[in-house]
């Protein structure tokens, strides 16, 4: 079976989400709402295939709920993963749910992959579907505006790409330096090489990051969006503030997988004059919870427990297809309460 040359990896519940925040106080009308937010939802991936004319396969993930919410959490934090997160009672949200499964099996009848599966989240997905497209040859786009993605971002061994792009973000590659680019872009691989400079070409704005530092980040000083606490929170002078661990005190280059080297940078922090005395919490406990975050934030095998990894298994075959046009006649058809798709001609 051939392989895809470019996945676009759909993260659904962003698209669903970000699409929704622009339509929901233009209606009064629920059914309204939800027939032009499909509508909406399948012009805009449209949109982007035009743009991005190299790609030849979408693939659309979905979040299930999350095995990390039965991580057992270490009895000083009793702060659930993504607890925080508060719906907008003013939204029909059983509809909205309805419409986006609707949406899916849209998809999915058009013969594009469409992945949910129970506690698993988008995120996971694209893990999965990166690393499996990479190793087979396949160059990957991740639609999404989730700064977590972006630790996924490489080039690989074998010189294929996975990339972030939105519209406001641009593309999102990894830095390399010019000894590595050189040895990426040759003549041996000048497929991928036309298809990462178009892609760079056609989005107009990128950016180089590390996306080791993007982890390491959120280890240490936690993300208030996901609701995942800082390990280190140490008093101003005064005792009246507290403050995570400052961007110059984070070593970008940490091992988070080498016990021995984040101990030590955990006990040499410590030690240090701005943290000695000002931290709460023990050395024990700060080394348990820079591994629960570890396991809540870094998007790598050694994480998953044995059951969700038995689940990828059942998607390891893909159809290439990217026929997104049907649909939108479809939900054209269905938004204007047009009977035929003949009426459209």
């Amino acid at each position: 079976m051939p392989n895809s040359k470019l996945t676009l990896l759909i993260d659904g519940n962003w698209l669903l989400m970000s699409r929704l925040s622009v339509l929901q106080t233009r209606y009064s009308d629920d059914d309204k709402l939800c027939k032009d937010l499909k509508l909406m939802m399948i012009r805009s991936i449209n949109i982007v295939l035009k743009q991005f004319t190299e790609i030849d396969n979408i693939i659309f993930v979905s979040d299930g709920g999350s095995w990390r919410n039965k991580l057992q959490i270490p009895d000083f934090l009793q702060e659930e993963y993504k607890g925080n997160r508060v719906k907008d009672e003013s939204i029909n949200w059983d509809m909205i749910f309805d419409t986006y499964e609707d949406f899916s099996n849209k998809l999915k009848s058009c013969g594009i992959t469409v992945c949910k599966e129970p506690n698993l989240e988008g995120d996971d997905w694209m893990w999965y579907w990166s690393n499996k497209l990479n190793s087979e040859g396949t160059n990957v786009i991740i639609w999404s505006r989730d700064k977590d993605l972006t630790q996924l971002i490489k080039i690989n061994k074998d010189y294929c790409f996975t990339v972030c792009w939105t519209k406001d973000t641009g593309v999102v590659t990894v830095h390399t330096d010019e000894e590595e680019m050189d040895f990426f872009f040759n003549e041996q691989y000048s497929e991928n090489e036309k298809i990462y400079h178009s892609l760079l070409d056609k989005a107009k704005e990128s950016k180089e990051i590390n996306p080791h530092e993007v982890i390491i980040d959120k280890i240490i000083r936690g993300d208030k969006g996901d609701n995942i606490l800082p390990i280190i929170q140490k008093k101003s002078s005064k005792g009246d503030k507290v403050f995570r661990v400052s961007q110059k005190d984070i070593n970008s280059e940490l091992d988070f997988n080498n016990e021995e080297e984040y101990k030590t940078y955990l006990t040499n922090l410590l030690n240090q004059k701005s943290y000695k005395g000002k931290v709460d919490k023990s050395l024990e406990q700060i080394i348990k919870h820079f591994e629960y975050n570890r396991q809540l934030v870094v998007l790598q095998k050694e994480s998953y427990p044995e059951e969700v990894l038995k689940i990828f298994d059942n998607y390891k075959d893909y159809k290439i297809c990217k026929d997104t046009h049907e649909i939108e006649y479809q939900l054209i058809a269905e938004a204007n309460q047009i009977s035929s798709i003949l009426d459209l001609i």
